[in-house]
């Protein structure tokens, strides 16, 4: 595991409000939590996605037969 260290950060009385509600909700254990998760998703939306990057690819060709008579 990475090792860390300490950051302090100032937040909104709204963002507080926030982050307490999702660790009383269960779904985080800390604050600490629920910071890292939103930075990942920061992180994610970020990077540069594959789907961009990705080569096109090719229509197949349009064929189409006329019949005489």
């Amino acid at each position: 595991m990475p090792s860390r260290s300490s950051l302090n950060v100032s937040l909104t009385p709204e963002l507080i409000a926030w982050v307490e509600h999702q660790v009383a909700s269960g779904r985080f254990r800390s604050a600490s939590e629920v910071i890292r998760a939103g930075l990942r998703q920061l992180q994610d939306a970020s990077a540069p996605s594959s789907a961009l990057v990705a080569e096109p690819i090719p229509a197949e060709p349009l064929v189409t037969t006329v019949r005489n008579g």
